[in-house]
């Protein structure tokens, strides 16, 4: 089991966030235990690069939606063994369950982590058809770290082409409490995104490159942008710019913002099928908007 072999990570940049990884993945845990799942799919060699994939109990006759899910962590922490505990509501749709992991800052800058996701993606696609989902049904979530590079699968469209897949294999984002324009003019001083800068990027043009909410031009891509209402000051004004560039395109856009909810709490939100942005994401994976 992939549970067994964590490495030790540094600390984390944020106040509860050591709690909140501990309640999570003991939720996954228990996700693990209740359902079928295939962990550790190696998309390349390093110990990152690995997908799990979690399962419903009747995949029925296949062809089913799924979620990618890629977990946060300021692109220097966490792990995919994180993301499990979201998993039930989307099994039981039925929907197969997907999570990314992806090597980590310093050890690789950023545009790396972005290869990795793209790469994590193209697992997904050429394999998930084996556990019974369907490759022309990729959804794509992530919470934190994790939402920036969902948005980035959704509208980095030549990355996806130049790995043979189609430039809309994704067919709808979810992104949850993230930062979409990481340029450090950005970054205020002594801020979270300040403090991450350090082994993120060699140059300007990287940060412009991870910065998904300048390639939002001509997206057609349906995208559920939410936020918790006390998250981070940064997370709230970025996800609500990003909306706004969304709504400038063809593609379906709509907000969702958890009132009373921090960073932390509105990832947890998602795991329960009642609350309102499951009820939507689930909505979509069965029949995506179209423009």
């Amino acid at each position: 089991m992939s549970f067994d072999d964590m490495p030790e990570m540094p600390a984390m940049f944020l106040p509860g966030a050591a709690d909140y990884a501990a309640r999570i993945l003991a939720g996954s845990k228990e996700v693990a235990a209740r359902y079928p799942t295939v962990m550790d799919v190696a998309y390349g060699e390093d110990y990152w690069q690995k997908v799990d994939f979690y399962l419903p109990d009747d995949i029925g006759a296949g062809d089913l939606p799924v979620l990618c899910y890629i977990h946060g962590g300021a692109f220097r922490n966490g792990f995919k063994e994180w993301m499990g505990f979201v998993a039930p509501p989307f099994l039981d749709l039925p929907a197969i369950f997907a999570s990314l992991s992806y090597r980590l800052v310093p050890t690789v800058t950023q545009p790396r982590v972005v290869d990795d996701c793209f790469d994590a993606l193209k697992l997904v696609y050429d394999r998930v058809a084996g556990y019974g989902g369907s490759p022309n049904r990729i959804f794509v979530a992530g919470h934190s770290a994790g939402a920036n590079l969902c948005a980035m699968l959704a509208l980095h469209r030549e990355q996806s082409t130049q790995r043979g897949m189609p430039a809309d294999v994704v067919k709808g984002c979810f992104p949850n409490g993230g930062t979409y324009d990481v340029r450090r003019e950005n970054a205020a001083p002594g801020s979270v995104l300040a403090r991450s800068y350090e082994g993120r990027f060699d140059s300007d043009e990287e940060a412009a490159y991870c910065s998904p909410i300048l390639f939002a031009a001509g997206n057609t891509t349906p995208f559920l942008v939410a936020w918790g209402g006390e998250d981070l000051a940064l997370a709230q004004e970025s996800s609500g710019k990003l909306v706004a560039a969304l709504k400038q395109e063809p593609g379906v856009v709509e907000q969702h913002v958890w009132p009373g909810l921090d960073h932390f709490a509105s990832n947890e939100a998602q795991a329960d099928a009642n609350d309102p942005w499951t009820v939507t994401a689930l909505k979509w994976l069965a029949s995506p908007p179209s423009p």
